[in-house]
């Protein structure tokens, strides 16, 4: 009965070791994510609570999006005055 239960202690005392080593390297993972999430210091305030490579792609498209409207906006606008500005020119 002592031989198993020796047996037994030596089984658990090696699977201790291997969850506090299974532990350890999990810490340290946890460290590096926590680490690689930290905000440098010349971030944008648009980069802020974007957790996922989804949430940045998502970010820099509508980002895009919004410089896209913004050129299209100034140069309809510039078309507007030139058109205002010569209005016997045909412009298409």
């Amino acid at each position: 009965v002592q031989v198993g239960l020796i047996t037994e202690l030596g089984q658990k005392t090696a699977e201790i070791a291997s969850l506090t080593e299974e532990k350890k390297k999990l810490q340290e993972d946890l460290e590096a994510l926590q680490k690689s999430m930290t905000p440098v210091e010349d971030e944008p305030e648009t980069a802020h609570g974007l957790t996922t490579r989804a949430e940045l792609v998502e970010k820099i498209r509508v980002l895009g999006q919004d410089v896209l409207d913004g050129v299209k906006y100034g140069f309809d606008n510039a078309v507007d005055q030139l058109k205002v500005l010569n209005p016997t020119t045909e412009l298409n």
